[in-house]
């Protein structure tokens, strides 16, 4: 039995795979059953809900979890293949933070012996994310290199500067794949690269893929990368078994290598399709309106449905957009509607937006929860002070140290007031970062007496650790357990202390291998890496259920938090600013001509462009409506925040006409 479960967000498609699963192993264990979900989180969520009297393994992953543990496994099958053949005995797996921080050390060495990239104006760092982007968007789409190269030539079509940047930058990727086959490190992309080439190739691995699994159960298949197809693909047609679930309305994952639109071309006439009609996060006239805005931008049809859109504020400044959505939300407040269960959503949370939004809440007592403001580790006042002692302890590299983080770190170690912190952190700096006597400054009465004790032991923690050699890690672990850990730290600080510590871990282990950098440095270039980090040196956190603030958020964050399934209010803020039509491309880097739907047309060219970016923004848009139930306003400016006149054309297909009710200034 071969089974699609269709339908739109909220109308039960996991659960019923849920459902299936607990059958399967109800009757026939759970050894045999492979289960591939989108992402960790949803693995996490899945193993919570699993309850069975008796189980065998749980064979939950995501695609790229499945892929790691398989090559793992199977590492000798694939060395042996290797140039070099059996040199160790376990690969090194490479996380996102530190093949981004390899990549842009290449692109930085690059730059200063070769007059390359001068017409970018990204960062080193900027370009080293497109250039892993590249890699791991050509794995996902079963591309070697050279088609890789092939397809970025072709993108660059008669721009002789394009041609010449590009080239570099494809001999920078060729130049870092080398590095991490020959030191056997692997980033995503070299990991799914060897997947499929030596073990999906390998008749011996795939009879024993047979004999382990008999039944297959897929969420979110719309979602799933082309290589994650190609492995499902074989599954199901050897398993007893297979149920698989699809969302025809998301087509939100093209930037990071979904393809729904395969998906339906390969899966659906091998399976039976069950449609589930029905949502249960979103209401009647808000799937009516999803379906008629695609009507309206792709068919030009008049927009119809329109009976969910509550309100629409439209203004000549900015200031005066964002007051009236306070206002509006009040007003829903006043009502009974909980805070969290409002969602504003704008195309950018610039710092004025959220300043204004915030100060205005506030004074009613109320707060923000903004999805757009990373946490990243060095955001958080445990995790940072593990970096701020580091330096204080090795004076060598305080020159990344700021005034704000010694602040806090002494704030949350010495428990002192900002003012006294600030007096101690001005002291500090005059004497080159070595933390001066008290009795010399004659500052003892004022800091206090207890405060004064905390101070000196602390100066002579750091005094003892500046005559020892510790590698990094061990010094995180003695500034926790000695200096921390007595401070009564959260789930969220404790969490972020150990990410930190595994971090460092992962990083020497990789870095090592990278010759241009020397192992006495290692230390200094994670603090470097940290400091200048990319997306991946985020704290993995999920905020607490009983916080209630009203949420602020871009499309995106807002479709890929964890912690929202469904709102009653969406508020739609700029709704004329072109910022909703972002391109998918950047200056190196473009997920579509990488996708097999560029075989078709071969080319890129503004309409594509264009198009692509309206397909986005309705796929956006749907998903959103999907998760609301009870209204939406929309609100505009006339003048943006930097005072220009805004002409996105999203504004002219969303007019609530004659059935909205409009607040104009």
């Amino acid at each position: 039995m071969k089974t699609i479960y269709s339908g739109p967000t909220g109308s039960g498609k996991t659960t019923q795979l849920l459902n299936k699963y607990k059958e399967i192993g109800s009757t026939q264990g759970t050894d045999g059953c492979l289960v591939l979900l989108k992402n960790a989180a949803s693995k996490m969520d899945w193993r919570k809900k699993v309850d069975l009297e008796t189980m065998g393994m749980l064979n939950v992953y995501t695609y790229f979890s499945f892929v790691q543990s398989e090559i793992s496994a199977y590492w000798p099958w694939i060395e042996i293949k290797l140039p070099g053949g059996y040199t160790t005995i376990d690969p090194t797996f490479m996380n996102v933070e530190t093949s981004h921080y390899l990549m842009s050390k290449y692109v930085e060495k690059n730059r200063q012996y070769k007059d390359i990239f001068d017409y970018i104006s990204a960062t080193s760092a900027q370009i080293a994310v497109q250039l892993i982007d590249n890699l791991n968007q050509a794995a996902m789409n079963n591309l070697s290199l050279e088609e890789l190269e092939k397809r970025l030539l072709i993108w660059a079509a008669d721009d002789q500067e394009k041609i010449v940047v590009l080239n570099e930058a494809i001999a920078i990727m060729k130049t870092f794949r080398k590095f991490c086959i020959d030191n056997r490190i692997l980033d995503y992309s070299l990991m799914v690269d060897l997947y499929n080439q030596e073990l999906l190739a390998n008749k011996e691995y795939l009879q024993q893929l047979r004999d382990r699994f008999q039944y297959l159960l897929v969420d979110n298949l719309e979602k799933t990368v082309p290589s994650a197809q190609k492995l499902i693909l074989f599954l199901l047609k050897n398993c007893q078994e297979s149920y698989l679930t699809y969302n025809p309305e998301e087509g939100i994952n093209k930037f990071f290598g979904g393809n729904a639109e395969l998906a339906q071309e390969v899966f659906f006439p091998l399976c039976e399709i069950k449609e589930l009609e029905e949502s249960y996060t979103s209401s009647k006239a808000a799937r009516q309106l999803a379906s008629s805005i695609y009507q309206t931008v792709f068919e030009n049809k008049e927009l119809s449905g329109n009976g969910f859109i509550k309100k629409e504020i439209n203004s000549e400044l900015r200031g005066d957009m964002l007051l009236d959505t306070v206002k509006e939300i009040l007003i829903l407040l006043e009502q009974g509607a909980a805070p969290d269960q409002i969602a504003i959503i704008a195309p950018l949370i610039d710092k004025v937006m959220e300043f204004t939004l915030e100060r205005y809440l506030r004074a009613e007592g109320y707060s923000l929860l903004n999805l757009t403001r990373s946490k990243r580790l060095v955001d958080i006042p445990f995790s940072q002070a593990l970096i701020t002692l580091t330096l204080l302890a090795n004076p060598a590299w305080s020159a990344q140290l700021t005034y704000s983080s010694l602040q806090q770190t002494l704030s949350l170690v010495l428990k002192l007031d900002p003012i006294r912190s600030a007096t101690l952190t001005d002291e500090i700096f005059k004497n080159n970062l070595q933390l001066p006597d008290l009795d010399q400054l004659e500052l003892r009465s004022r800091i206090g007496f207890d405060n004064s004790a905390k101070y000196d032991y602390l100066q002579e923690w750091l005094r003892e650790k500046q005559t020892q050699d510790l590698e990094l890690e061990h010094f995180f672990q003695l500034v926790f357990a000695e200096l921390l850990s007595p401070l009564t730290p959260s789930q969220e600080d404790i969490l972020a202390c150990r990410q930190m510590i595994d971090s460092v871990t992962k990083f020497k282990k990789v870095v090592k291998n990278f010759k241009d950098i020397p192992e006495e440095e290692l230390g200094r270039h994670f603090i470097d890496m940290i400091y200048n980090g990319t997306l991946a040196a985020e704290v993995l956190y999920n905020y607490p259920e009983e916080e209630q603030k009203i949420v602020l958020s871009t499309p995106y964050k807002f479709l890929f938090s964890p912690d929202i399934d469904q709102v009653k209010y969406l508020f739609w803020l700029d709704i004329s600013s072109e910022n909703w039509f972002r391109s998918i491309a950047k200056e190196l880097f473009n997920p579509y001509i990488l996708s097999p739907q560029w075989k078709k047309k071969n080319n890129w060219d503004d309409q594509t462009d264009q198009e692509l970016r309206k397909e986005q923004l309705i796929a956006n848009l749907q998903s959103i409506l999907s998760k609301a139930t009870d209204g939406l306003c929309l609100a505009d400016s006339y003048l943006n925040s930097r005072g220009w006149e805004q002409e996105g054309q999203l504004y002219e297909w969303l007019q609530a006409g004659d059935q909205g009710v409009k607040s104009n200034d």
